[in-house]
């Protein structure tokens, strides 16, 4: 009988400690809203704390898409297995490990604590999007931990903002939805600066989260639906300029 390497070892208990804390995320997840944990589902409690960051229901579909992402780079981590699947392993495992963790802290309302467990799951996706950048990697690989980034990215300053109003903090004397405002430009400005990097997937679900708070409070407060309308926009635009633009040029020199 063949001996397995000691590297080979090691790889195959990376590969198995990665897709078993992917899975143990998925079932949590599910089981949040399904059964649903302590009574409420996640969107449920995020309604019931009042602050202007929040998207409408249906832009949470997104994990449906970020679930898709990861089945898909499980398969082809399975498939072809390289240096960078090895460096972001442990990343991943931490990361979907303080998914999980955040899903009990939210439903029994520990607000404050899952906060901590959010920080983490955004600095391990950090993490692997700094593993992205120094190696060649597929775009089916890159792309659903692009996404996972957006999206976290959001969902941070979500927790965050909902940390701070149950805190009773007075925002130095600034409304919360002014304070709200200025969240949705540095998200805008995050978006925008991620697709001068080309992480267009980053910048996507961006625009794709500011949409949501518009049509979320859309009629209810004129702060936010004018904020996030410039946001859309302005993202809008720098595509638009990308696509134009290198066109003009053409047209001249052919000229």
């Amino acid at each position: 009988m063949k001996k397995i390497k000691i590297k080979d070892k090691k790889g195959l208990i990376l590969k198995i400690a990665t897709v078993v804390s992917i899975v143990v995320m998925f079932v949590v997840n599910i089981l949040a809203n399904a059964i649903p944990i302590n009574g409420m589902t996640t969107g449920e409690l995020s309604d019931a704390i009042p602050i202007y960051f929040v998207p409408a229901g249906y832009v949470f579909s997104i994990w449906g898409l970020i679930y898709l992402g990861l089945i898909l780079y499980t398969f082809l981590m399975f498939k072809k297995y390289e240096n960078f699947d090895k460096k972001i392993s442990l990343w991943i495992v931490i990361g979907s490990l303080a998914n999980a963790g955040w899903i009990f802290l939210w439903h029994y309302q520990l607000v404050y604590s899952s906060v901590i467990l959010m920080l983490v799951l955004l600095a391990s996706l950090i993490a692997i999007h700094l593993e992205i950048n120094k190696e060649k990697v597929s775009i089916w690989k890159r792309i659903p931990f692009n996404i996972y980034l957006g999206w976290i990215s959001v969902a941070s300053i979500a927790n965050i903002s909902a940390a701070l109003y149950l805190a009773n903090w007075n925002g130095f004397g600034i409304s919360g939805e002014i304070w709200s405002a200025i969240m949705i430009v540095i998200a805008c400005g995050l978006g925008i600066l991620a697709a001068v990097k080309k992480n267009i997937a980053y910048t996507l679900v961006i625009l794709w989260a500011l949409i949501g708070i518009l049509v979320k409070f859309s009629g209810i407060s004129d702060i936010i639906t004018v904020t996030s309308l410039i946001a859309c926009v302005a993202i809008l635009g720098y595509f638009g300029a990308k696509l134009y633009l290198p066109n003009k040029n053409e047209r001249k020199n052919r000229k």
